[in-house]
């Protein structure tokens, strides 16, 4: 997307969701490198063509049947379908990089856990079943709060904040269908909600994403500086709440939780405490559970504190982290980000995971 600003002489004019074209929450399609490139004996250039015109086009068609497929069927049905797939996938992938990484990072995450490696596989198992449940039940995510199938936890939690003035910023990490967590929050009990998103690679996914949010109206944007003053803008106004996920990729890498690591300077977390400490607007931790197949619970958690009028930054990712650290360990096979974690080469030797192994602080 564009990174110019706003149109000169806007600035005064109070922001409304209404005025914004829904078309601005579609990222930006890169452009189609040259066919020729197919051919090409420079092997970046030749592999980004494979990826854009072949490999892209070929996921993408398939995906975009399944999900019209599997829109119309009961959401139990999709849900038990993505989970019946998953071993498939687990030996299909099995000996690729992104696959031994995620075997790595469970079996890192999770030191004396298990009685034995059966039970750690059987673990590891539930986490891809549940992966394919979550990718399966995109189809349908939609319908999840309409039919009943998000339970709320902690709407007292959620006066208290709106009590303070301001608008709310909730936070979360990528637990169970997350998708759903911006379904339940923007039709259920603080609509309209709005927030950043990070585009996927595939251009066609985009597209189903895009779909999906136009199809509730919801107003997530793409990276970019248009999108940062849309957010603070809207905001400020009290015209929406936001979600946000504080688990993102960045740099190749998922900075939080810290699990040990230096705390993030930047990322989400840190967007998120700007974005409040701009509108004075308060953070609010949401996090979901698959209860069964299809059904979930949202918990809303205490709204964060602070001394003064804003958060400190610091203090406030490490309080962040204090909150979801233990929650992502504690569901770890049901954490999608765990495909993307890429721990230092000592962790499993390191202090940190010797206190997870032996449950001391």
């Amino acid at each position: 997307m564009t990174n110019d600003g706003p149109p000169a002489g806007t600035a005064a004019k109070r922001a409304r969701l209404s005025d914004i074209p829904f078309s601005e929450t579609r990222p930006e399609e890169p452009p189609a490198p040259p066919i020729s490139d197919l051919w090409s004996q420079d092997p970046v250039r030749k592999r980004a063509a494979r990826l854009h015109w072949i490999w892209h086009p070929f996921d993408g068609w398939l995906n975009t049947i399944a999900h019209h497929g599997l829109a119309a069927l009961p959401a139990s049905f999709v849900s038990g379908f993505g989970a019946r797939l998953a071993p498939l996938a687990f030996w299909r992938y099995r000996r690729r990089i992104f696959a031994k990484r995620i075997a790595r990072n469970f079996a890192a995450l999770t030191p004396g856990r298990w009685q034995d490696d059966e039970d750690k596989n059987a673990g590891l198992l539930r986490w891809w079943r549940n992966i394919g449940r979550s990718n399966a039940e995109f189809s349908i995510v939609n319908r999840l709060w309409r039919e009943g199938r998000i339970e709320v936890a902690g709407l007292e939690h959620l006066e208290a904040a709106k009590a303070r003035g301001g608008p709310v910023l909730f936070t979360s990490v990528h637990l169970a269908t997350w998708e759903a967590v911006f379904v339940a929050i923007h039709e259920g009990f603080a609509g309209p909600s709005i927030g950043p998103f990070q585009p996927e690679p595939s251009r066609f996914t985009n597209r189903i994403v895009y779909g999906l949010r136009k199809a509730r109206n919801q107003y997530l944007f793409p990276p970019g500086r248009r999108s940062a003053f849309h957010l603070r803008r809207l905001l400020a106004a009290g015209e929406a709440s936001m979600t946000i996920f504080i688990d993102e990729v960045r740099d190749r890498q998922v900075h939080f939780p810290c699990f040990g690591r230096l705390m993030p300077e930047a990322g989400n977390a840190v967007v998120a405490i700007k974005l409040a400490n701009a509108t004075g607007g308060t953070l609010v931790p949401v996090y979901l559970h698959r209860l069964d197949g299809a059904r979930f619970r949202l918990t809303i958690c205490p709204p964060l504190e602070r001394a003064g009028k804003t958060y400190p930054v610091a203090e406030t990712v490490a309080a962040l982290n204090a909150i979801f650290e233990p929650l992502v360990l504690a569901n770890i096979e049901e954490w999608y980000m765990l495909c993307e974690v890429r721990l230092p080469p000592d962790f499993e030797t390191g202090a940190y995971a010797t206190r997870l192994a032996t449950g001391i602080d």
